[in-house]
């Protein structure tokens, strides 16, 4: 599934129907060998920084869709939702770099990071995965980037300041647009014995 622009008017998903919502996965998707009709566009917040890494502002909201446990999941980036991209300790950097291909994914990643729904935390590095196999990246990269986020991530799920947002024209601190502890993006776990799509 792809990652979809929701500031090209595509509001309203759900009342497209099926034919109408592919024809707009098609139009905005970013993967390999695609044509990139729309983007996902972020602004370098200069002057910002978190633990050396450069920040980053979301400057049009975008959503990623993709079935888990038999379910479609969306989840949607806001506009103004500040990241870092791929946390990546530094020592990595020779191997992968903090910016690439990977980068829709890696905001989304950080997204649900802020979020940080209870008992999501394989869910959301599972859509990562997903994400930037969607996105083009090869294999070896996704593979060699999940490992580190399942192994290295575990402390930075659900971090209260991660949870920020900035006004794109300035790049002052604003209100998030809503709670992130009242979002419920991840679908109810299967019993036993079934294992997660995707």
């Amino acid at each position: 599934m792809p990652f979809i622009d929701r500031s090209a008017g595509t509001e309203g998903l759900e009342a497209l129907g099926e034919e109408g919502l592919e024809a707009v996965r098609r139009a905005t998707h970013v993967g390999k060998n695609e044509v990139r009709r729309y983007m996902v566009a972020v602004a370098i917040l200069s002057d910002m920084e978190k633990q050396g890494r450069t920040l980053a502002v979301v400057t049009r909201p975008y959503a990623y869709v993709h079935p888990i446990y038999g379910a479609e999941v969306k989840v949607e980036v806001p506009l103004g939702f500040v990241t870092d991209f791929a946390s990546i300790p530094s020592f990595f950097h020779f191997i992968v770099q903090p910016f690439g291909r990977h980068a829709p994914a890696a905001v989304l990643h950080d997204y649900l990071y802020a979020i940080g729904q209870k008992k999501a935390r394989r869910l959301a590095d599972r859509l990562f995965l997903n994400a930037m196999k969607d996105a083009g990246v090869p294999a070896l990269r996704r593979s060699l980037m999940y490992r580190m986020v399942r192994f290295f991530g575990g402390g930075g799920y659900g971090l209260q300041n991660d949870w920020s947002f900035v006004d794109i024209e300035t790049g002052e601190p604003v209100n998030a647009p809503y709670g992130n502890a009242d979002i419920s993006w991840a679908p109810p776990k299967p019993k036993r014995g079934k294992k997660p799509e995707g």
